[in-house]
């Protein structure tokens, strides 16, 4: 994210439950999306789960986006 972007999400993050969710969930998946990476010889599970994290992940960051452009 852009340090524009960090600064907006720390200014609106208290007052803005969705917010405020939808960065502890990004923050959430980031660590296991690192914990995976992590780990050498990801079996064909792990590399599924590591897939399906990374698009959970996405899809909030779309959404997050939507929030910061009304918030513009």
């Amino acid at each position: 994210m852009e340090t524009q972007d960090i600064e907006l999400i720390n200014q609106h993050r208290k007052g803005n439950y969705n917010l405020d969710r939808l960065m502890k969930d990004h923050d959430a998946l980031d660590e296991q999306i690192n914990q995976l990476e992590k780990t050498k010889g990801l079996s064909d599970d792990d590399t599924i789960r590591l897939h399906a994290i990374k698009k959970q992940k996405l899809e909030g960051r779309d959404q997050i986006e939507q929030i910061l452009v009304s918030l513009r």
